[in-house]
């Protein structure tokens, strides 16, 4: 979460350059809501069944984790609302997709609907943890559950978030890095 919303500031100072535009409050909020808005899952299945993640396979990482589905409604935004908008929903989801499928979690579905596989990127392909083993691998549904059930942490936010972990220190680092970014360019 936090490399996403550090990804954000960083794609409003961009787009601000490449559009020649001044950062604004508006700029900066919008690129971070592209840059989170596939976690909107997260709710999802926080509302129905009060946690996310741990040993069971849930709604997160599920419609909204599925980069093809997002074509139509990034070229819906362009028609809508131009090229700005556009650079940042792709851009900003884009980049949310590829940091899924390296740290955290179980990697997403790149190609559904045509494949129904997960993908993980620099990865321990039996555990599913970040390794040096397989540049990218892909579990089956099953297979995913039975890793998922073997290796989930079901406290992964206090664990990873609340507790110095690299990927959480990683993560926090990077979003004081895209503040110092941003005080430097304002």
């Amino acid at each position: 979460m936090f490399l996403d919303i550090g990804f954000g500031i960083i794609l409003a100072i961009i787009s601000a350059k490449i559009f020649n535009l001044e950062i604004s409050s508006f700029l900066i909020s919008s690129s971070i809501f592209f840059t989170l808005l596939p976690d909107i899952d997260f709710f999802i299945e926080l509302a129905k069944r009060g946690k996310v993640g741990g040993r069971v396979l849930g709604e997160h990482r599920a419609i909204t984790h599925f980069p093809l589905t997002f074509i139509p409604f990034i070229f819906l935004i362009w028609l809508v609302f131009g090229n700005l908008f556009c650079f940042i929903s792709f851009t900003g989801t884009f980049f949310h997709f590829l940091h899924d499928s390296v740290f955290l979690g179980w990697g997403i579905k790149w190609f559904w609907p045509f494949k129904n596989r997960t993908y993980k990127f620099f990865v321990n392909p039996k555990t599913g943890w970040w390794g040096k083993e397989k540049i990218i691998h892909s579990w089956d549904d099953k297979e995913l559950e039975k890793i998922c059930s073997e290796y989930g942490d079901p406290d992964w936010i206090k664990n990873f978030y609340l507790k110095p972990h690299p990927i959480g220190i990683i993560e926090l680092l990077s979003f004081i890095l895209s503040l110092f970014v941003l005080f430097l360019t304002l």
